[in-house]
């Protein structure tokens, strides 16, 4: 229910960020320490700090990671850091990446549709479809996107991409 308020507040565009000045790392082991995920390996640099509304920076981290334990494989591991944006400014990257056997190429286009799971064998399991798509959505509020792919050597990585002012 709780998604379907805030899926309902995105298209009602009442959708608000609230964002302050992050420091990344603390914002990243918070919300894995919150969720008792000690197996997740982080490689984000001290002292890196972007201007991001905490809650929905949380969401994001929490929808990607979480993904990644129930769907990947070990070891799930989350890298942040500064990238350029093309447009002579600066991007945080938040890549969350797993070992498990990737997404199948015909999901790739429809992970972050509402309701979407890409294994059928899922459809009646305790997800609602919609965490994919929150993540999304709160990335797009704050001016950024999500991408989703493989990597080469197996495994799904997910990458945040919100612009850094």
């Amino acid at each position: 229910v709780e998604d379907l308020i805030e899926i309902s507040r995105f298209d009602a565009g009442t959708a608000q960020l609230v964002a302050e000045d992050t420091d990344v790392a603390t914002a990243v082991s918070g919300c894995l320490r919150a969720r008792g995920w000690t197996d997740v390996s982080t490689d984000v640099p001290a002292g890196l700090t972007a201007r991001v509304d905490r809650r929905r920076f949380d969401v994001v981290l929490a929808n990607l990671v979480g993904n990644a334990l129930r769907h990947g494989g070990p070891p799930v591991t989350v890298k942040a850091g500064i990238q350029p944006d093309g447009q002579g400014g600066g991007q945080l990257a938040v890549e969350v990446r797993d070992h498990g056997r990737g997404l199948a190429p015909a999901a790739i286009p429809h992970v972050f549709d509402r309701f979407y799971k890409a294994d059928t064998a899922r459809a009646r399991s305790g997800g609602s479809g919609l965490g994919l798509a929150i993540a999304w959505e709160n990335a797009r509020l704050h001016g950024g996107c999500i991408d989703a792919g493989n990597r080469p050597d197996s495994g799904a990585v997910f990458t945040a991409r919100l612009p850094v002012h």
